[in-house]
């Protein structure tokens, strides 16, 4: 009899407490198989402080482990998902074997379907990827028309698969956490400080023959760069310099070609009518 799926669960933010409370009650009330949720503060200045607090009320009610890192400054999107990748239980879960245990890192500025979780692993174990992503949304935030948007999506969808790269929510199993992992104990390089880790993780998965896909069985809903409103600029910039250096190519080249064109074209008018 094989042994039920467990999931931990990172989620770096800083300050759009708003979107945060969103993230997490979704999250709490939508899931099965999240056993653990640490949230990385990187140094929020608005309401997030008072949001974790309520927000640990419904986690307990959850039965789902909750721990808040808070840092004094903020250290960048890849190192707060190191801390906390260093803080999650996966590696010594009592009597259960590894292969059963995943690590989710979460954008906090999105929203998550009833059984995400499920969806995932399911799919993850059955085509024995490294890392899964959800199919996600991006238009208007309505929570009534979210719930029948998702059920419909995942009925016309849930049986394909596409080979793609979803950064907002990344489902790993514990042996990729552990493949990918630097001395510092994180998946990410962390000279990265918000753009661009996502895309040097991609290259590093793919040269150690992680496999990853996207699946229509999961829809998510995501606030475009609802993350970012309040940083400063120039991280973009260096982060795009960082990766040139280090690579000696450009990841986002590809889309300005006629090929990446189209590609995205078709990608739109397919979720137009509800495709994946």
């Amino acid at each position: 009899m094989n042994s039920p799926n467990k999931l931990s669960v990172v989620i770096p933010i800083f300050n759009q407490s708003h979107l945060t409370e969103r993230c997490l009650k979704s999250l709490f009330a939508h899931s099965s198989q999240v056993v653990e949720v640490v949230v990385v503060n990187n140094a929020s200045n608005d309401k997030t402080n008072d949001v974790l607090e309520r927000m640990g009320v419904l986690a307990d009610q959850a039965q789902i482990r909750f721990e808040i890192v808070n840092n004094a400054e903020n250290r960048g999107f890849g190192r707060a998902c190191n801390q906390g990748i260093r803080k999650l239980h996966f590696e010594s879960a009592p009597g259960m074997p590894l292969q059963n245990h995943f690590a989710v890192i979460l954008n906090n500025d999105t929203w998550l379907m009833n059984g995400w979780d499920r969806a995932l692993t399911e799919k993850a174990s059955s085509l024995r990827l490294g890392c899964i992503g959800p199919y996600f949304y991006e238009g208007a935030f309505d929570e009534k028309d979210l719930y029948r948007r998702s059920e419909a999506f995942v009925m016309l969808n849930g049986h394909k698969t596409r080979n793609h790269f979803v950064p907002i929510l990344m489902c790993f199993t514990a042996e990729a956490i552990l493949k990918l992992r630097f001395d510092h104990g994180g998946i990410f390089d962390e000279r990265f400080f918000v753009t661009y880790e996502d895309a040097d993780l991609k290259v590093r998965m793919e040269q150690a023959k992680v496999k990853y896909a996207q699946t229509g069985a999961c829809f998510i809903w995501h606030h475009s760069m609802g993350s970012r409103k309040s940083l400063p600029s120039g991280y973009e910039q260096e982060g795009h310099r960082l990766f040139l250096e280090k690579w000696g190519f450009d990841p986002r080249e590809h889309h300005h070609t006629l090929l990446g064109k189209l590609k995205r074209g078709y990608w739109k008018l397919k979720e137009k009518y509800g495709m994946f």
